[in-house]
């Protein structure tokens, strides 16, 4: 089990990214939160394995038809309580 913590740069605010993300991962089963920032980025955290973490991150571009990602930054943040639903933070 892995945690990942993904910045999200691009048009990915004002766009429904947040309310796709949590679809995709909850159609996927992965726990984790997706947040906006005020630099205008997006920071989501998932709970899973390396492959299904991966898998999400290849699916994310194509789950919000309005958003554009430029880039997604990610690295893996360790001693994390085990997460069991997936929600937007405010």
């Amino acid at each position: 089990m892995e945690t990942r913590k993904l910045t999200v740069s691009g048009l990915v605010q004002r766009v429904g990214f947040r309310w796709s993300t949590m679809a995709l991962a909850n159609k996927m089963n992965i726990p984790g939160t997706v947040k906006n920032n005020s630099d205008g980025t997006v920071t989501i955290y998932l709970q899973s394995t390396p492959d299904k973490i991966d898998r999400f991150i290849e699916k994310l571009p194509s789950a919000s038809g309005f958003a554009h990602i430029e880039n997604i930054d990610q690295e893996s943040v360790p001693n994390v309580e085990q997460m069991h639903d997936f929600h937007v933070l405010y």
